[in-house]
């Protein structure tokens, strides 16, 4: 028997030190660059040693971020005893930010788990699941509507998620706890929202930025790289598969795209070239799944500095910040209010891009992000910049 606990003990810890030299791994190189030798040699065991814990990294990190949610949901139920009700989203992100890596590992794999295939899929659904009944409870508890109470929770957890992708490209900028305790007093004033129309155009066909359509060799070739990215990241997508995925010979791929990297900045290119004139839009127009995915997926992949997307993503989030911000100073948002305001919103798009991944049938992006709008801006939903018919997608 002594032997036995002595072994179990043992596995425990070498589990243990595996997290531990993951953990800081992906925090310091990305998830994604960070292969099972390396985190093996961090821990000082041999590769095999860590394939009789783990398969392979997407269980690591699986591990990792349930370890992470272990230690949040015990600062969750000690608030809830303190407070004799359900404790704020503020308080719960003060808590995840004094853990070191919290955010890097989360939004690593809140990018990564929307596909699927992946092994962390199902416990992202299932703790967006369980975010939604606690944030129900929050708000049905200030006094809510049921329909003002689902509206809210969906903002503030995509408010949530999409302020922590900023804070990493943006670092000392963004304060998570300020904006989500500003959400969570003024959350009256979403009084009425179920007024808020829905906009659908139920016959239109999803879109394709032009250099993802079409079947020429280079439409297919960026297409099929996109698709790639979409369901396995930059660095597991290889110029080999792109080629097979879009028909065409080796020579041919590297005649369009003469490096890994060329062939990135091809696809980046493409997705970006859905930017409209109209910063409210936040590029949520009627895509296939396939496009949206691919923009999450290296979004959140890129937030460390070493990836080759990293200057580029931060560039196209700081014109963004810019023209919202300018903007909501020329519809009389003042100074400070009109920076927050801006980056409230573009991480609440970038939430319910994220949330429709996971689970399209629980968020409406349009009535959302207008519903944000008329609170920052003080007017009549009636009174903003019009947006153009969309369709749920």
């Amino acid at each position: 028997m002594a032997s036995k606990r002595g072994t179990y003990r043992t596995g425990r810890e070498r589990v243990e030190s595996i997290l531990d030299a993951a953990h800081m791994l992906f925090v310091r190189n990305g998830y994604r660059a960070t292969s099972l030798r390396e985190i093996a040699s961090e821990a000082g065991i041999s590769h095999p040693a860590v394939l009789r814990y783990f398969a392979n990294r997407g269980e690591i990190l699986t591990a990792l971020i349930a370890r992470l949610d272990t230690q949040s949901e015990r600062v969750w139920n000690a608030a809830e005893l303190r407070a004799g009700s359900a404790p704020s989203a503020a308080a719960v992100a003060r808590a995840n930010n004094a853990v070191p890596g919290w955010i890097e590992l989360f939004t690593a794999l809140l990018g990564e788990a929307t596909s699927p295939e992946h092994p962390g899929h199902p416990m992202m659904l299932h703790r967006r699941q369980e975010g939604r009944r606690r944030g129900r409870a929050f708000f049905d508890s200030i006094g809510l509507s049921a329909t003002e109470s689902d509206l809210a929770t969906a903002e503030i957890i995509a408010g949530w998620e999409g302020l922590q992708i900023l804070t990493l490209y943006f670092p000392g900028q963004i304060d998570i706890p300020a904006q989500l305790d500003e959400f969570e007093g003024r959350v009256t004033h979403l009084a009425g929202a179920s007024a808020v129309a829905r906009i659908i155009a139920p016959t239109s066909e999803p879109r394709l930025p032009p250099a993802l359509a079409g079947d020429d060799p280079r439409a297919r070739i960026v297409a099929a790289a996109a698709k790639r990215y979409a369901r396995h990241g930059y660095y597991e997508t290889s110029m080999q598969m792109v080629a097979d995925d879009a028909g065409v010979t080796r020579a041919a791929l590297i005649h369009v795209a003469p490096t890994k990297q060329a062939l990135l900045e091809l696809v980046v290119a493409a997705l970006y070239d859905r930017v409209t004139d109209d910063p409210w839009m936040l590029h949520l127009e009627r895509l296939p799944r396939w496009v949206t995915a691919a923009e999450i997926v290296l979004l959140c992949e890129a937030t460390v500095a070493a990836h080759p997307l990293h200057d580029t993503a931060a560039r196209q989030l700081a014109w963004t910040r810019q023209e919202l911000t300018t903007l909501l100073q020329a519809q009389g948002v003042a100074g400070a209010d009109a920076r927050t305001g801006a980056d409230w919103l573009i991480a609440v798009g970038l939430g319910c891009m994220i949330a429709w991944l996971y689970e399209p049938d629980t968020i409406d992006p349009d009535v959302v992000l207008e519903t944000v709008k008329a609170r920052i801006l003080g007017a009549a939903t009636s009174a903003l910049a019009p947006l153009a018919p969309t369709s749920e997608r």
